[in-house]
């Protein structure tokens, strides 16, 4: 099972806060054992001490379980390992899981109560006209279980068709782009890669990767098809040797305050610094978005659910005076 946000949060700010102290990494991940974590971040653990005596990088013992560890966290601890980094880059990982767990409980909170109004709503579409017509009440169970089968296939559909369409996003910039223009959606997906992208390219510049190296790991890291593909060409920047940032400047899947930062930042010698800050803003303001996707998008289901109960009520009392015009005929 896939530890949550949360639980990866608390696990990489605990590796931080020991190797900070001073802790190695044998002796952090043995103070943590035996501090009863979640099943997969013990096997975790258990990989790593494995990896470690048979001489594996740490990098190598943490890829072993790609279900537990992404992609985006395995380019962060190997740019930790390589430049001697490890305690920030723990510190990053924690940083960012604790911001993706606090977007999830602001958007799983904001529809809860269009769900349970979808749910009644449901309830007030099926249940007045079936007692109308004088149904039994297995019946009437029947409908409504008919209508929320119906409900939850057409939700699971809807769930699964975004996730292809953003799986696609990853490496299509077409797609990418078409979903950042989606009201609040896309301004959250957006803070959420350039969050990624700044967090894995400070990771880098700290342990002193090649710029080639480390533009191609941040932009893999980004999931965004946008970043992705001006991350090619800014590699291919960096492959000929010349300045980045000018580069950067030239890209529009970069927002542009960002992009005179690293070109200044790049200029004054000072990009360690300038990313950090960027990793933060970006953070926040993934945040941000996703409180306010949080509460738009719920009022948007609210309207819609309204509507569909309003128009179940207009055919319901419909129905009825129909009924009874024909009964006075």
């Amino acid at each position: 099972m896939t530890p949550s946000p949360t639980s990866k949060h608390l696990f990489y700010a605990e590796m931080a806060k020991l190797l900070e102290a001073g802790f190695d990494i044998r002796k952090a991940a043995k103070v943590l054992e035996d501090t009863e974590l979640p099943v997969a971040q013990q096997a975790l653990l258990t990989d790593l001490h494995r990896g470690l005596e048979s001489g594996e990088s740490i990098t190598t013992a943490f890829a072993k379980d790609t279900q537990t560890i992404s992609s985006l966290e395995r380019s962060i601890i190997s740019a930790g390992e390589r430049g001697g980094k490890l305690a920030p880059a723990f510190q990053h990982l924690a940083d960012y899981f604790g911001m993706i767990a606090s977007a999830r409980r602001s958007i799983i909170t904001g529809v809860i109560y269009p769900a349970v109004m979808l749910h009644l709503g449901v309830i007030i579409g099926t249940l007045p006209t079936a007692l109308m017509r004088g149904e039994s009440m297995t019946k009437i169970v029947g409908s409504l279980a008919l209508n929320f089968l119906i409900l939850y296939g057409a939700a699971l559909t809807v769930f699964f068709l975004c996730r292809s369409v953003l799986g696609m996003a990853v490496g299509n910039a077409a797609v990418d782009a078409a979903i950042n223009r989606i009201p609040w959606i896309g301004k959250t997906r957006r803070n959420l890669a350039m969050a990624r992208f700044t967090t894995v390219y400070h990771s880098c510049v700290l342990a002193s990767i090649p710029m080639e190296t480390t533009v191609s790991l941040a932009s893999n890291a980004s999931h965004s098809g946008l970043i992705r593909s001006a991350g090619n060409r800014i590699a291919a920047t960096a492959r000929s040797g010349n300045s980045l940032g000018p580069a950067f400047v030239a890209e529009a899947a970069f927002p542009k305050a960002f992009a005179r930062s690293y070109q200044t930042g790049e200029e004054a010698g000072t990009l360690d610094k300038d990313l950090a800050r960027w990793s933060r803003v970006f953070r926040e303001d993934s945040e941000s978005s996703a409180r306010d996707m949080a509460a738009m998008l719920p009022k948007v289901l609210y309207f819609i659910i309204l509507f569909f109960v309003a128009w179940k009520i207009v055919g319901f009392y419909s129905g009825y005076f129909g009924d009874l015009e024909k009964m006075m005929e």
